[in-house]
């Protein structure tokens, strides 16, 4: 899914406030700048690897790891989908 349509659905939820594409490794400028009361990250981090997670908690908030882990492909998940559709 391409990241301006991944933002516009994170946008659209009430709890979030703003949603930013980058392409930089590491947004240390921008936490400091939004200074974001949640951080969240990918499974391909820990809280403790995340680049950016001292000056996160520097400005008060916290780093959570979110979403589900990358060990699958897009093509395994339709296959297991049209396997289902077909039991």
């Amino acid at each position: 899914m391409p990241a301006r349509e991944r933002a516009e659905i994170l946008a659209a939820l009430a709890d979030v406030d703003a949603v930013v594409i980058f392409s930089e490794p590491n947004v240390e400028t921008l936490v400091r700048e939004i200074r974001p009361d949640i951080h969240a990250k990918g499974t391909d981090y820990s809280v403790e690897s995340v680049p950016e997670r001292s000056e996160v908690l520097r400005n008060g908030g916290c780093v959570v790891i979110v979403g589900d882990p990358k060990d699958h492909s897009s093509s395994e998940i339709i296959r297991t989908r049209l396997g289902r559709q077909h039991s």
